[in-house]
């Protein structure tokens, strides 16, 4: 075993009751615990997979826990950063990820005026659209090119995109302009999402991500209060434009900072080499089949009929594109966008699956309750925005507490499950709105929502990584899964819901005009019912009677669409029990064990005696850093 490489081990959970939980909590489990490597007992060889025969040569080990390294031929503790420079990278990559969560926020205040400015309210949607659509789809090749070229630069070029795009938007003198700009910000905004979690996987070792996580975490619950009132402030007291220009002095002090803090050793590998193995058929296979499924869902939810010849077609050739790419990735590429070893880990897809569920979930509600403030409570988009904060402090208050306590604790998984349990109710209670609920009932449902985000995103992704494959880059491709798997679902569910919403609305409409009154009746003929949505100022021009009978419309709409958030966050609810058992690793406590063992390596006792005396170290680590959760479901685990 290499002296360069760190030790660090994986500890049990004490003595928690989890008797209320679902059947995996059940006892018996030790299929889960990592074995050690063939290097270390050549005549066990059955205890690792082949492909990771020569484990102590790819990654650093911590004891019985392992990191892959990055696969650009650094090792891991290269790639840590401490004092000063690592706090400044923080701050960067907050800055970073704050623009891109500012960027989603703050163009939905937009939308009207530049609906007016470019006389094209029927293509507003786009702005939101082109972006989510790029920014799914780009983030796990991103996650492939970092490995090339490193994260460093892969950052840069992500930040240069994503400012190229919102300088496009801000410059834009057409709506088709203005939404090319959003296509391009997306793809500069997939890198910094996607590779903003990577970094910080790689700057720290795991026992300390959870603070980190939670500081980059909670920028999007701070820029969905401060979009909303920095894009209304543009919009009333200045002009729209500035939403993308404040993207361009911000992002370029992000960068500078960056560029000084994160200053991780160079790639060392044969660049071009490397290009030349990049699997582009794949890539392309992915990303077509991604974005034309995509289009599929959005076409159908505002442009065409749902059995219109564009969606039918999109949606058959989505799919055939995806099942290619499944087919080549899986049985022919020889450098996989998706890692064969990262999608048949049980517990990384139940760590994706639980993100997803209870974010997709999140971003609809707040989208829906945000609706519900403007439209049915004649909220401005400031007001809205205030009307809000109660369930992002929820957020950000379950964020912190959360993340504390796993690096405390060093327990993961009972705060996810805390998470899947809350998801559903938050959701449920959500429905209860009506047109007349009073003020605290307006915002206190929206509490339970916003705790329920915030607990899940440190479980999920630490699970995760804690299963990644310890093949070279396993860490990263696996980070870039789990992120890419959450934006990807985000992107459906916020097209879905317009779906919902839409359709809703139309079935509301024909079922209860017949039974409005004949005044109220006359005045919606003069009303283009699409319009509804993207210009809420033409109910101000209508009766009151009409306008409660088109509230009361919309109302029910909305309520079917947080129905559909029940669905999802009850995908949370059935997959976190999945993820994996193991706590972090104690790394201190495995820094002695392994200075022990250079010790006895480089002893003169025999091979026998060193066996030996490495199994008693093994065991006194794991006596006193216990391995797992009991789980009976993970006894099914392929090994």
């Amino acid at each position: 075993m290499s002296k360069k490489q760190v030790n660090s081990a994986t500890s049990s959970v004490k003595s928690t009751d989890f008797s209320g939980l679902p059947q995996p909590f059940t006892n018996g489990n030790t299929d889960d615990i990592p074995q050690p490597s063939q290097q270390q007992q050549p005549q066990q060889p059955q205890q690792l997979p082949e492909d990771l025969e020569d484990q102590s040569s790819v990654g650093s080990r911590h004891g019985h826990f392992k990191e892959s390294d990055a696969g650009d031929g650094t090792l891991r503790e290269d790639q840590y950063i401490h004092g000063p420079r690592l706090a400044l990278c923080f701050v960067s990559l907050f800055l970073c990820l704050f623009l891109f969560a500012l960027d989603q926020t703050i163009v939905a205040t937009i939308l009207s005026t530049v609906g007016n400015k470019f006389d094209a309210f029927e293509n507003v949607g786009w702005l939101s659209s082109g972006f989510l659509l790029t920014m799914a789809v780009f983030i796990q090749p991103y996650g492939k090119l970092s490995i090339i070229f490193g994260r460093k630069w892969s950052m840069v070029v992500a930040i240069v995109i994503f400012e190229a795009g919102s300088l496009m938007c801000a410059l834009a003198s057409s709506m088709n302009v203005l939404i090319g700009g959003r296509v391009l910000a997306g793809v500069g905004g997939a890198g910094i999402q996607g590779l903003a979690f990577v970094i910080l996987s790689e700057v720290v070792p795991i026992d300390k991500r959870p603070l980190g996580m939670t500081i980059l975490s909670v920028t999007f619950a701070v820029a969905s209060v401060l979009g909303p009132l920095i894009g209304g402030a543009f919009t009333t007291h200045v002009t729209w434009r500035w939403s993308f220009y404040i993207n361009l002095p911000v992002g370029g002090f992000a960068l500078a900072v960056f560029l000084y803090s994160f200053r991780p050793p160079l790639p060392k590998v044969d660049i071009w080499e490397e290009l030349k193995q990049f699997d582009y058929i794949g890539t392309f296979f992915f990303i077509s089949g991604s974005v034309i499924l995509l289009l599929a869902i959005t076409f159908g939810s505002s442009d065409f009929p749902w059995n219109s010849g564009a969606v039918i077609s999109c949606f058959v050739l989505g799919p055939v594109l995806l099942i290619i790419f499944a087919i080549w990735n899986f049985r022919f590429s020889k450098n996989q966008i998706i890692g064969t070893d990262v999608i048949t880990t049980p517990q990384i897809i139940a760590s994706a699956l639980s993100i997803s569920g209870v974010y997709s979930a999140s971003i609809v509600t707040m989208i829906y309750a945000s609706v519900y403030f403007q439209v049915i409570r004649d909220s401005s988009a400031m007001g809205a925005g205030l009307h809000l904060l109660p369930s992002i402090i929820a957020t950000v208050i379950s964020s912190i507490v959360a993340g504390g306590a796993i690096q405390k604790l060093k327990y993961v998984k009972p705060w996810g499950v805390f998470s899947g349990v809350l998801a559903p109710i938050g959701a449920g209670l959500l429905s209860l709105l009506r047109v007349d609920s009073p003020f605290s009932k307006q915002v206190g449902l929206l509490i339970i929502m916003g705790a329920a985000t915030g607990s899940q995103f440190q479980p999920a992704m630490l699970s995760a990584q804690i299963k990644a494959p310890k093949t070279p880059g396993g860490t990263i491709m696996t980070t870039t899964f789990i992120n890419a798997s959450r934006c990807l679902s985000s992107a459906i569910a916020a097209t879905l819901s317009d779906a919902v919403y839409t359709s809703s609305l139309n079935n509301f409409f024909k079922k209860n005009i017949p039974k409005a009154s004949a005044e109220v009746q006359q005045s919606l003929q003069s009303i283009d019912i699409s319009n509804l949505m993207s210009n809420n100022a033409i109910l101000r021009t209508l009766d009151p009677a009409t306008e409660k009978f088109i509230k009361e419309q919309m109302m029910k709409s909305i309520q079917n669409v947080f129905y559909m958030c029940i669905g999802l966050a009850a995908i949370t609810t059935l997959a976190c029990p999945f993820v994996s058992n193991k706590k972090l690793p104690d790394t201190k406590q495995v820094a002695k064990v392994e200075k022990k063992k250079e010790e006895i390596e480089q002893g003169d006792a025999t091979e026998a005696e060193k066996e030996a005396q490495m199994k008693e170290l093994d065991a006194e680590l794991t006596d006193s850093t216990p391995q797992d959760l009991p789980n009976e479901s993970n006894k099914v685990e392929t090994k």
